[in-house]
């Protein structure tokens, strides 16, 4: 697979998670939940990796979604409500 393959990938992978949190504000979710119920079948395939990839990116460097402990091996994500307006302009235009 080349890297333009991986590059839209990726970009649909974040795509379907971010719609997924404005048409569900209240949804938190593990790695694990958001992998197997968020993602459509055209995604749900992606790795566990790259979901993984995909949800530190949105959390960590973009902070569009919030990054919890729920003890010491879950963590739960979910919409920063803050950025709601930020994320739905981003939908929009790409």
């Amino acid at each position: 697979m080349n890297s333009d393959a991986s590059h839209d990938e990726s970009s649909l992978l974040i795509r379907e998670i971010l719609i997924h949190v404005v048409e569900h504000p209240d949804a938190k979710d593990t790695l694990d939940g958001i992998h197997k119920f968020w993602l459509s079948a055209r995604t749900a395939q992606q790795s566990r990796n790259r979901v993984s990839a995909a949800l530190e990116y949105l959390s960590e460097q973009k902070h569009w979604l919030t990054k919890k402990s729920a003890g010491a091996e879950v963590t739960l994500f979910g919409v920063n409500k803050d950025r709601a307006d930020e994320i739905r302009k981003f939908l929009s235009a790409s």
